[in-house]
């Protein structure tokens, strides 16, 4: 069924030792500390846009009322 990405599996399937694949466990721990501190940026720039969306439907959802011409009344603003 996935046999295709197999095709562009840069490593044989064959068991070799891992300095064939270039493997070097202190390098794979700097990685993988990468990646987690690039997922907590990730996440912390979701949460930003979560906010920031909010923000505008508030604004969007706003009740502006007359006060100075004395005509009463209230509008919608909708962006």
């Amino acid at each position: 069924m996935y046999s295709h990405l197999n095709s562009h599996w840069p490593y044989s399937s064959k068991k070799t030792s891992s300095s064939a694949w270039g493997y070097h466990p202190q390098e794979f721990a700097e990685r993988l500390r990468n990646l987690e501190y690039k997922m907590e940026q990730l996440l912390k720039m979701s949460e930003q846009n979560n906010q920031l969306l909010r923000s505008i439907e508030e604004q969007q959802n706003r009740v502006c009322t007359n006060g100075g011409s004395g005509s009463g009344g209230s509008v919608i603003v909708r962006m």
